[in-house]
């Protein structure tokens, strides 16, 4: 416990001066999210934006092309992919390419880690997404699928500066996983949230990341407990660095909260696993 206590000490005076943080999302993504919030937005303008940044564009072209769109034929550019997926769902696109970018790091060690990390994120977010819509939330599932990925957030943080500790030579060359994980999960919320709340970010997203494993979230928003419903369900699924296959959905507040019932949760977890299948 000492080491573990150390270690986390460690990381966390890393990420307190200042040598390690997150950026804000990409600044592209960013931009994207406050043209499509205009109504009369132009499809050009997203398609121009998108193209000015080639790691942008490949990403997109990527997942447009990835199985889970299942097109007869290749998009072969960025307005291919909005004429056809619309320019929604090229923005969520958008923001899961500038996103992974953040999920590496140098250490060999701390590598697996990145993959199930990321999964869980991206799991997250496209069923907050699908329980917004499903929960007649519709005008919310961009906030869904935003709050969706950046929940664990702090978590990402952590491994960061672990990773620059490691680079450095001022951490175990190995720490043992379960030690890696119990700093994660002891910290993730409450260093997430320090982080976001400086990104001059809208406050419900804040609120998800810090408060995402509360127990009691009767009081929370709607968007809080859409992802927080979506976070147990990749647990039971053990999508992520850990698992609870005990976990009942429906006996969840969450659920109780939002009104979701048995029928809504089961075709939630079986989306959720033909999407990992995809992914």
């Amino acid at each position: 416990m000492n080491k573990e206590v150390s270690l986390l000490q460690m990381v966390e005076n890393r990420i307190a001066s200042g040598s390690v943080t997150l950026p804000p999302c990409h600044e592209v993504a960013g931009r994207l999210q406050e043209i499509t919030s205009d109504p009369d937005f132009k499809l050009d303008d997203v398609v121009d934006l998108i193209v000015r940044d080639a790691a942008l564009t490949t990403g997109v072209l990527r997942a447009a092309n990835s199985a889970y769109f299942g097109g007869l034929s290749a998009i072969t550019t960025i307005r291919d992919a909005a004429v056809r997926l619309g320019a929604p769902e090229v923005l969520r696109l958008a923001l899961l390419a500038s996103e992974k970018e953040r999920y590496r790091v140098r250490s060999p060690q701390l590598e697996s880690y990145m993959e199930p990390m990321w999964r869980h994120s991206l799991l997250v977010a496209t069923g907050s997404r699908w329980l917004a819509a499903k929960l007649g939330y519709s005008d919310m599932q961009n906030q869904a699928f935003i709050g969706g990925l950046l929940h664990d957030v702090g978590g990402l943080l952590l491994i960061k500066a672990l990773d620059d500790l490691l680079a450095a030579g001022e951490a175990p060359a190995e720490p043992a996983p379960e030690l890696v994980t119990e700093i994660i999960n002891s910290a993730h919320a409450r260093l997430g949230y320090e982080l976001v709340a400086g990104w001059d970010i809208p406050e419900i997203y804040c609120e998800v990341v810090r408060d995402h494993h509360e127990t009691d979230k009767s009081a929370g928003s709607t968007l809080l407990n859409v992802v927080a419903l979506a976070d147990k369900a990749c647990w039971l699924l053990e999508v992520g660095l850990e698992s609870d296959p005990s976990i009942v959905l429906t006996s969840t507040e969450e659920a109780f909260t939002l009104g979701a019932d048995d029928l809504l949760l089961a075709q939630l977890q079986v989306m959720l696993e033909d999407h990992l299948a995809l992914a």
